[in-house]
């Protein structure tokens, strides 16, 4: 229901994979514990959730083809392994400033947006350039851009706003520099990290012959904290492994404690919570507390669905074969669903229905949907 114009509302993406950090997933009690909760004035419809395992050989790593998409390529989700990777040895905004130091390293101290525009969120007052010196040419049979980074979302009435000021909201082109010295476009707005810090990659196809430059041009609020290319490569000795779904359970859990960094960094302190914030509830049926795991076991349209200050908790068999020496395990949350939110111009946000679909068969979503989503929730 997200606003585009009057009459167009954006198209969602009901999947998304997620690349755990590395060494964040420890076994409890034989079973590795996720969270997906809401602590925002929206819903979240939880169609599907798988926890997979990565074990990649010693030297190996990979990174998702995954970012908010606008162009072509489209993001599938899929890994890309990679040994070893090419980071900036030069970086320097628009007016020249040096930032070298801030986009070689992951750590929430990225690179600076410039003046932001006061009448729009999410929106710069001019272009924010990013250009990317390398010391060795990016040659390689599949070069992939990999960056850490978040952006500051719009809402459905910053939208409405821009298109009543015509202004437009460009995302991430990026240019490449080959060896005849010339800039040439390889990706027009092909899109970003979508929301809080995070990996994203995008194939680079199409460089020209001995590009030693990127160069990234937008007028998004898009705070970029590493940047790197690595050349994806075939491993057929890495063992991709689905772990079981154990348990699913919808529970009231409350509203963790937010706090924002000097760059929109959003950050949720899950171990200081309030029972209470000024949210409301779209009007609905939502998933009752307890057992919930048959909703979100298999893609069939029946979602878990939750509101503010809810989440669902989710416990995966840890049973996993101990890793050959030197090899590494990464873990790869794959989840399908929906979110909506309650601004004034996003389409139907005051309740739940009409429910999302995906086109499936409705009567084995419908009878779930009578067994379990049987809490209704209205307002306040």
């Amino acid at each position: 229901g997200y606003f585009i114009e009057p009459g167009v509302t954006a198209p969602p993406r009901p999947r998304e994979n997620f690349l755990l950090p590395a060494g964040l997933l420890e076994p409890r009690d034989g079973h590795y514990v996720l969270k997906i909760g809401e602590p925002m004035e929206e819903a979240a419809y939880l169609d599907a959730v798988r926890l997979v395992a990565y074990d990649l050989p010693p030297g190996w790593d990979l990174v998702l083809d995954e970012r908010m998409a606008i162009n072509t390529p489209e993001a599938t989700g899929a890994p890309h392994y990679f040994q070893a990777e090419q980071l900036p040895v030069r970086a320097f905004t628009g007016d020249g400033t040096d930032v070298t130091g801030r986009v070689t390293t992951a750590d929430l101290d990225a690179a600076p947006v410039g003046k932001v525009d006061r009448r729009f969120i999410g929106r710069l007052a001019g272009e924010q350039v990013l250009t990317l010196e390398f010391a060795q040419a990016l040659e390689g049979a599949r070069p992939v851009l990999m960056i850490d980074g978040w952006v500051e979302y719009p809402y459905s009435q910053t939208m409405f706003a821009a298109w009543q000021a015509q202004a437009d909201w460009r995302a991430p082109t990026l240019e490449a520099r080959g060896s005849n010295g010339q800039w040439q476009l390889v990706l027009k707005e092909f899109g970003y990290p979508a929301g809080m810090p995070r990996r994203m990659s995008v194939p680079l196809n199409g460089l020209p012959p001995g590009t030693t430059a990127l160069r990234l041009r937008t007028n998004q609020e898009i705070y970029w904290d590493r940047v790197a290319v690595v050349q994806s490569r075939d491993l057929p000795q890495a063992r991709r492994t689905t772990l079981p779904l154990a348990s699913a359970q919808v529970a009231e859990s409350g509203f963790a404690r937010r706090s924002t960094g000097p760059q929109r960094q959003p950050h949720y302190d899950y171990t200081h919570r309030s029972p209470f914030w000024d949210t409301r509830y779209m009007a609905g049926h939502y998933t009752a507390f307890g057992p919930a795991t048959e909703l979100v076991t298999a893609v069939d349209d029946a979602t878990a669905i939750i509101g503010p200050g809810e989440e669902v908790h989710l416990e995966f068999s840890a049973g996993l074969p101990s890793l050959p020496a030197g090899w590494r395990r990464r873990f790869v949350v794959e989840a399908n669903g929906w979110a909506k939110d309650m601004d004034l111009y996003t389409a139907q946000g005051t309740t739940l229905e009409p429910l999302p679909s995906s086109g499936l068969a409705s009567g084995p979503r419908d009878a779930l949907h009578a067994r379990y989503n049987t809490r209704y929730r209205d307002g306040q």
